[in-house]
């Protein structure tokens, strides 16, 4: 299969307002090279003592956002809107055809062994455990393949910690827009009982249960669907059920317009999680959650990201 990748350079203080845009017209797949982080990372990594010249020269190079879209008719509707997007941000940005195996394989070097919260480490499949990392973590191994979803980036760090607290032994939950399936593989692994997965995309579905499979989940207690739950009546009822947790980590438009919904699937007693919301949307969202009948129990942020943790009324 062939995909197109477009880079997109701007400032740091910019990538996050950037990214919330592209997903917001359906774009998951990102790599985010930005210097302004690469030295934080320098400065308070414990775990590496060495680190490839090739990702040591990522601190003098400019911010920049990659996506990679499909070179099909969808995406060349989604480049259109992207580059859209670039130009009302005066940004540049730079197009590149690549073949399959350049985009399996090339973004890889960028994804390491993190640990997230106090009970899980989430690893890449071709990546060992860095001795001394998992003191007694349970281990999540993952390929995200061209999903969103591989723990480094805030808003999937911000649900799993509160997964971490949220999930009980034999919970159901419910994961929304579900990516690469890490925040299922985590509750699971977490301790609960079943997680249903839902994505508007087909690579989602089928990375997602690679993933649950990969970290020995049976495919019985991980059910995953397609479709958009927001059109689709017939998917809002097949996956209707007293779900103890909910997680959404989309965009703040969709958590919006989702928020009736995730009222009706959780139990009086549910948690509901979610994230994907850019600070700068924060007080919409919260505005969404409490009118659906909810009420704020925690708010999370990491860097220009928040989090819900919201309950019933």
């Amino acid at each position: 299969m062939e995909w197109v990748s477009m880079k997109i350079y701007l400032p740091s203080e910019e990538i996050d307002a950037l990214v919330e845009e592209l997903m917001g017209v359906g774009i998951r797949g990102f790599a985010i090279e930005d210097p302004y982080e690469f030295e934080e990372f320098l400065e308070t990594s414990v775990y590496y003592d060495y680190i490839e010249d090739d990702v040591m020269r990522l601190k003098e190079s400019p911010a920049n956002v990659t996506i990679y879209l499909p070179a099909n008719a969808q995406g060349a509707d989604m480049l259109e809107q992207a580059k859209g997007i670039a130009l009302a941000r005066d940004a540049e940005y730079a197009l590149e055809n690549l073949r399959e195996e350049d985009w399996a394989n090339n973004w890889k070097q960028y994804f390491k062994p993190v640990a997230i919260g106090e009970k899980i480490l989430v690893k890449p499949s071709w990546e060992a455990v860095p001795e001394g990392m998992d003191a007694g973590r349970r281990i999540l191994e993952i390929d995200p393949s061209s999903s969103f979803g591989t723990g480094t980036h805030e808003t999937t760090r911000l649900c799993m910690e509160e997964l971490e607290k949220a999930v009980e032994p034999g919970a159901k939950v419910l994961d929304m827009g579900c990516g690469s399936g890490i925040l299922g593989v985590s509750a699971m692994l977490l301790g609960a009982g079943s997680v249903v997965g839902v994505d508007i995309e087909e690579d989602s579905i089928r990375v997602s249960r690679e993933n649950a499979e990969r970290n020995g989940i049976p495919a019985e207690r991980f059910t995953l669907r397609r479709g958009n739950v927001l059109q689709d009546a017939a998917l809002r009822e097949t996956i209707r059920d007293g779900y103890d947790v909910v997680v959404a980590n989309i965009v703040a438009d969709v958590v919006i317009a989702m928020c009736p919904l995730f009222r009706e699937y959780l139990k009086e007693s549910g948690t509901l999680i979610t994230s994907g919301i850019i600070t700068e949307r924060l007080e919409d969202v919260k505005a969404a959650v409490l009118a659906a009948g909810f009420v704020i129990k925690k708010i999370s942020e990491k860097g220009e990201w928040a989090a819900i943790t919201a309950a019933w009324k």
